[in-house]
């Protein structure tokens, strides 16, 4: 599963990428932004991304410093224990983000597509689908999400093509009418969703050119940003302000109310919906892997099925407990904001300077060592 030998070629690492922050990002910030800050949430939007180009700039430089995979970097760059437990720190990150998509996306399905279905079994799927995803290898998963990139983005630029003659422009003022505090909780809420990025830092054993990992991130964060830009003034310009903060997939409901020319295919929602779907499975799938793969390093397992198997349970068990416990969505956003979030960029500017200190103590001790040779 994770052999050396399949590597991935740069344009692969963009389009998984693009594919994990795209579904979770376009199908709950235009909710989140138009609660808060209404049309001023295009701007919370450029804020958040200009966060995720520093957390970025921070994975570039590291990448830069690390001579093997980033887990030894690690241990190398702050120490063993401290390497530890920004491993399990990475771990508890990525196996509750695969729970909540987990719970998203089979919530999905219950509601546009199998309104009769159980909960139960549909999670149950969907994991041994991820868990035959990562047996296969990352070489599979790169050329699969490839031909879904395609498959999802002509559909969707073609409807939202469609739905741009409903927009009404006058819903997009007032501009620059929220209130400092909720614009800092917007544009934070879009850095949150750029979190999938930090899959970069694992993949660099996996690419042909790792060199260029944090440039197929900026690429995959500028697309993704631009797209939830033209979505969210799409939708803020079809449904409002108050409208739109009061549907719960504002995205998917646009989808449903688009009318094909001619009229020949009246249930295009389903197909739509399918995007989101697809986008959301490949972000769990991106999660089963990633906690998979850290939880073997941990474990020093030579194979992957006891890591695997652990993380998927792991995952079933927080998306039922999201199911079962709404309050869990306010723990979890509380959790991502401002444990996850601070946490990672810390670990970065961390592992920066314990790495410059590092080299400049090697630096220093080679002077001495050369100074008692020449005496």
């Amino acid at each position: 599963m994770f052999a050396d030998n399949w590597k991935i070629s740069l344009r692969q690492v963009r389009r998984l990428l693009i594919l994990d922050i795209f579904g979770l990002s376009s199908l709950m910030l235009p909710g989140i932004l138009s609660s808060l800050t209404g049309a001023d949430g295009l701007f919370c939007l450029a804020a958040g991304a200009a966060g995720g180009w520093f957390f970025l700039w921070l994975i570039q430089k590291n990448l830069q410093n690390a001579e093997g995979d980033y887990y030894h970097y690690m241990k190398d760059a702050a120490g063993q224990i401290a390497g530890d437990a920004f491993m399990v720190f990475y771990y508890l990150y990525f196996v509750t983000l695969c729970g909540f998509v987990l719970y998203q996306v089979t919530t999905l399905v219950l509601t546009w597509l199998l309104p009769e279905g159980s909960y139960f079994w549909i999670s149950i799927l969907l994991l041994l689908l991820a868990a035959y995803g990562t047996v296969r290898g990352i070489e599979g998963r790169a050329r699969v999400y490839e031909i879904i990139f395609w498959f999802l983005g002509i559909p969707l630029l073609v409807m939202l093509f469609l739905a741009l003659r409903e927009v009404r422009t006058d819903y997009w003022a007032p501009l620059m009418y929220s209130r400092g505090g909720d614009f800092l909780q917007g544009s934070a809420a879009c850095w949150v969703f750029l979190l999938p990025l930090t899959a970069v830092l694992f993949l660099k054993p996996f690419c042909r050119k790792p060199e260029g990992l944090a440039g197929c991130g900026r690429w995959a964060l500028a697309e993704v940003m631009v797209l939830n830009g033209l979505i969210y003034l799409i939708l803020l310009g079809v449904f409002g302000r108050n409208t739109m903060r009061a549907l719960k997939r504002p995205v998917i409901t646009l989808m449903s109310m688009i009318n094909l020319p001619g009229g020949f295919f009246t249930r295009q929602d389903v197909i739509m919906t399918s995007v989101w779907f697809l986008a959301l499975f490949a972000l769990m799938h991106t999660g089963v892997f990633q906690s998979t793969l850290i939880l073997k390093d941990l474990f020093h397992e030579t194979g992957n099925r006891y890591s695997m198997w652990i993380s998927l349970v792991l995952a079933f068990i927080i998306g039922m407990g999201f199911f079962g416990n709404t309050f869990l969505m306010e723990v979890y956003e509380i959790y991502q904001k401002w444990i996850v979030l601070p946490g990672m960029t810390g670990i970065l500017l961390i592992l920066l300077l314990a790495n410059c200190i590092r080299r400049r103590s090697g630096a220093g001790k080679g002077r001495e060592e050369r100074e008692e040779n020449k005496q």
